[in-house]
């Protein structure tokens, strides 16, 4: 999947309420964005920031810390709303880093949809 695919096309079924640091670089101009997380997924999560977020498509390193346990992947931006939200899709996501996501979405209960 790329930055071209839609977010309909990419997001799960579940969402998991999760909040945590996160910080995300973009990998071609270096620039940082520190923000909280809103909801997880297996292939993504949702961003709040006080700045503007990276342009749709932007290709990320991300980090998502929850207490003493960090993941770290590679991202793109899926989409951006109101200059302070992001929805982010993870791409090449190590085993080690995939086993931490796991982990943080087998100790959450999902969000109740209410669009169908």
């Amino acid at each position: 999947m790329g930055p071209s695919d839609t977010y309909s096309q990419i997001r799960p079924g579940a969402r998991f309420p999760f909040l945590a640091r996160a910080r995300a670089t973009d990998v071609v101009s270096g620039m940082l964005l520190d923000g909280l997380t809103m909801h997880l997924t297996e292939r993504g999560c949702c961003i709040l920031s006080r700045r503007a977020p990276f342009s749709q498509g932007a290709k990320l390193l991300l980090e998502i810390t929850k207490g003493d346990v960090s993941l770290r992947t590679h991202a793109f931006v899926v989409y951006n709303v109101k200059d302070h939200l992001m929805g982010l899709c993870f791409v090449e996501m190590p085993p080690s880093q995939t086993a931490i996501l796991a982990g943080w979405l087998r100790a959450r209960q999902p969000i109740q949809s209410t669009v169908e």
